[in-house]
């Protein structure tokens, strides 16, 4: 029953592109059975009686009146009909309702609602052609395709047919499709990065302006793009990109005041603003909506999977603007409203923070609290705890973590320099430089933004090691020699 309840609730949101059905829809005046069975499917389907809905959905299916009259609305009951199929009898006979819908489609929604039924039953490849099929049959609708369906199709190809993801993202830049929950823009984010890189190593110049022209207005992946030397020119100057991020900011906050509901939101404006060096203003929008979320239940917000990240990301600005003993208040509140099932990234920011003011002995502590981490958490936690055993000379317990983090280059970095061997730490980070897989971590790592924040006085000496690497001379070359544009941006990028 949760699957069919997800999956009920999958349609409802599909049916946004929709327009919203009338109280009493007009009947065409040539069927007064066509007048009744509208009416009657009206109120079932308002009322969510989809048993009570299903004669009436059936008759107007086959009614060549409404069709010929009002195909829109015809459109929207077979919508109806398919959705109220999918609850009793599966996605397999609404599948079957939705395959003879596209040979009637309307519009692009028929085509959509089949690749999201098609992507819940399993059937990627026949997805992947359905969504094709529709950006052939109504180009000039592609910015209608909802994100369930397009990113589905994105997805499913990306790891096992990259070539097939690259081709239908082609065909969506075309039709100028934008991600319309704003909380996924991070994901279009890299998947237009993949695109550009794609598409200059393939010459193709026409798509790779597309995806440059939608990088343009995202702050934080056209910085990336910026400083990767395949795909841009060191000679060009980079765009100014405050004013970006000043508008997204915008955007993003003009959606939270319509929904102060929407969490996922609400963590991708945190992040914005704190590239902004927002810090004071993103605290008090966080906390306003947490305290909504004490108020009336974590149950009345969506996207409670992003509630633990804000109530870590809460802890983390109060130490940003100075005031530490209530970031240590902030995360151990934060670990007991999660629990220790849902605590562990907060409890390793915690243990980092506790380190960075020199508090090993507290640190270390912390670390018992934390279960079940899995294997990033496991090599932030080593990094964090090598730091502590650095500082407090505990050579054997510097050996052991740092033999945890074997072969993860740049997560070696920080602990070296806390033991202060900075030539150690520039060997890992040129090793960094020429690994595939932390390119544009590498790529972020070395622009130079402002200054990360400092807690403390060892903080002061661990940033000031940090600056005087990313400025080495090897270090630079390395950059060079890795296609790593270094440019200066007025933002906070740590």
């Amino acid at each position: 029953m949760r699957v069919l309840s997800n999956i009920m609730a999958g349609l409802a949101a599909l049916a946004v592109g929709f327009c919203a059905l009338p109280a009493l829809a007009a009947p065409p005046a040539s069927s007064s059975g066509t007048a009744v069975a509208i009416m009657q499917a009206t109120a079932a389907t308002q009322s969510g009686d989809c048993a009570a809905a299903m004669a009436p959905l059936n008759q107007l299916w086959h009614d060549p009146y409404l069709e010929q009259s009002d195909p829109k609305l015809a459109a929207q009951f077979r919508f109806q009909l398919i959705a109220c199929t999918a609850q009793p009898q599966g996605i397999p006979a609404a599948l079957a309702l939705s395959a003879e819908n596209i040979t009637r489609a309307y519009d692009i929604n028929a085509y959509d609602l089949h690749v999201f039924l098609q992507l819940i039953g399993g059937k990627g490849d026949e997805a992947t052609a359905t969504l094709n099929a529709a950006l052939t049959q109504f180009p000039a609708q592609a910015p209608d395709l909802t994100d369930m369906s397009v990113i589905g199709v994105l997805i499913a190809n990306r790891e096992s047919h990259p070539e097939v993801a690259q081709a239908v993202l082609n065909r969506l830049e075309e039709g100028r499709w934008q991600i319309h929950d704003i909380s996924g823009r991070p994901l279009m984010g890299l998947l237009r990065l993949e695109g550009l890189r794609a598409s200059v190593k393939a010459g193709d110049t026409v798509h790779a302006d597309l995806y440059r022209a939608d990088l343009k207005n995202d702050a934080p992946f056209y910085i990336v793009s910026q400083g990767d030397g395949d795909i841009s020119q060191a000679a060009v100057p980079a765009e100014p990109v405050r004013p970006v991020l000043n508008r997204e900011i915008e955007e993003v906050k003009a959606v939270i005041t319509a929904n102060p509901a929407n969490l996922s939101a609400l963590a991708y404006l945190m992040h914005l603003e704190i590239t902004n060096d927002q810090n004071a203003l993103a605290l008090t929008q966080l906390g306003g909506i947490l305290d909504l979320v004490d108020k009336y239940g974590l149950d009345k917000f969506s996207s409670p999977d992003a509630y633990p990240g804000l109530l870590t990301t809460t802890a983390e600005l109060y130490a940003r603007i100075g005031r530490f003993l209530e970031a240590g208040t902030a995360y151990e509140a934060g670990a007991k409203a999660l629990g220790p099932e849902k605590s562990a990234d907060l409890l390793l920011s915690y243990m980092n923070f506790l380190v960075d003011r020199g508090q090993d002995t507290d640190a270390l502590a912390v670390k018992g609290r934390i279960t079940a981490p899995d294997a990033a958490q496991q090599a932030t936690l080593a990094m964090t705890e090598a730091c502590a055993r650095a500082y407090g000379g505990d050579k054997a317990g510097f050996a052991a973590s740092m033999a945890t983090l074997s072969g993860q280059n740049l997560m070696q970095v920080k602990p070296l320099l806390c033991a202060g061997d900075s030539d150690s730490a520039a060997k890992v980070l040129i090793a960094a430089m020429a690994d595939p897989a932390t390119r544009d971590t590498m790529i972020a790592f070395m622009q130079e933004g402002l200054p990360p924040i400092s807690v403390s006085n060892r903080d002061d000496a661990f940033i000031s090691a940090l600056l005087a690497l990313k400025k080495r001379p090897d270090v630079r070359a390395a950059a060079e020699a890795s296609h790593i544009i270094i440019r200066q941006w007025p933002v906070r990028l740590n």
